[in-house]
């Protein structure tokens, strides 16, 4: 492995997992914006063959990595690794952040940083942060289990969209938190915003806890670490949409189908500006982001990740959706 070309500096990781809409993409947005005293360097993965998330972390001064179709604990691994080592030898940061996918368990992630010596001389992992949807979770725990994985090995859970629900929601959810890991600290959130200072660099990740956790953490021939039960499905079309017939389609497919998750960007009929769809559960928003450019096809492109989603009769409602 070439010698990094910064300072010899151990760089610390933070790991930001949680389920599928919990608001992993909008705390590395906040992370990016609000934390000055590092320069960061950026891995989202992503399952499925669009990437989305990728596009909409807002602080493109930091150096940015994309893992595509793919889960991050499996197939894609190598090439965290590779990404990792490519960070190194480029250097221009002293803090690395990894948002998963949805539907990560995060154990396997973490073994990168604990199982690979190669890695241990540069980068130390120093926590694992799980974004938590305090109106969903009980829900989401209930129909899949990588929900509670990504609790119980967290360092640190944010319990966001406090908002959404009332105190007594927000009981029952910390009483199962707490159930799965007793060790955790739970920091209740808006939008993911919590004091920065609190969550980075400040060495909570540990091995121990995590294995008394789970016993097989570091075993990286455990079964049980894919969800192929939960599976993304990506579109991509050249023609602009009639909102209102997208809009009706959408809601149809929400209340229809068990989808965890809808994201995508969109071109509207007669609009210059491209449209930012995200959608979690039954409930989703359409809200303008910037002007076209000249150069770019306007174009849409839209992921739906849930379970025993028909591919083919989704693409031919979007393809109803179509502006004449």
């Amino acid at each position: 492995m070439p010698e990094p070309t910064t300072s010899p500096k151990i760089v610390p990781v933070s790991i930001l997992t949680g389920f599928l809409g919990a608001g992993k993409t909008t705390l590395l947005n906040y992370i990016l914006k609000g934390q000055s005293d590092y320069k960061f360097a950026v891995i989202v993965n992503e399952v499925g063959k669009i990437g989305i998330d990728g596009q909409l972390v807002e602080n493109q001064k930091d150096e940015m990595i994309e893992l595509s179709n793919g889960c991050v604990c499996c197939t894609v691994r190598k090439d965290l690794v590779q990404g990792i080592q490519k960070l190194l030898k480029k250097g221009g940061f002293d803090y690395i952040l990894i948002e998963t996918t949805g539907i990560a368990d995060p154990g396997p992630v973490a073994q990168t940083f604990v199982n690979i010596p190669a890695l241990q001389r540069f980068v130390q992992l120093d926590a694992i942060i799980t974004v938590v949807d305090a109106e969903q979770i009980l829900k989401q725990m209930q129909e899949t289990e990588v929900a509670s994985e990504q609790i119980a090995m967290a360092d640190f859970v944010l319990l966001n969209k406090t908002d959404l629900v009332d105190d007594a929601q927000l009981g029952r959810v910390s009483e199962k938190i707490r159930a799965l890991n007793p060790h955790t600290r739970i920091l209740r959130t808006t939008q993911s915003e919590v004091p920065l200072k609190e969550l980075l660099d400040i060495h909570a990740f540990d091995v121990d806890r995590k294995l008394a956790v789970d016993a097989d953490f570091l075993n990286e021939m455990k079964e049980g670490r894919h969800h192929h039960d939960i599976t993304s499905h990506s579109f991509a079309f050249e023609q602009s949409f009639d909102i209102e017939k997208f809009e009706k389609f959408v809601q149809y497919l929400s209340d229809k189908e068990k989808v965890y998750r809808s994201k995508g960007f969109v071109s509207l009929k007669g609009q210059d500006r491209r449209a930012l769809f995200h959608g979690v559960n039954n409930r989703f928003h359409i809200f303008w982001d910037r002007a076209w450019k000249p150069e770019e096809t306007r174009g849409s492109q839209l992921v739906f990740i849930g379970k025993k989603l028909d591919s083919t009769a989704i693409e031919r409602g979007l393809r109803a959706c179509l502006a004449s």
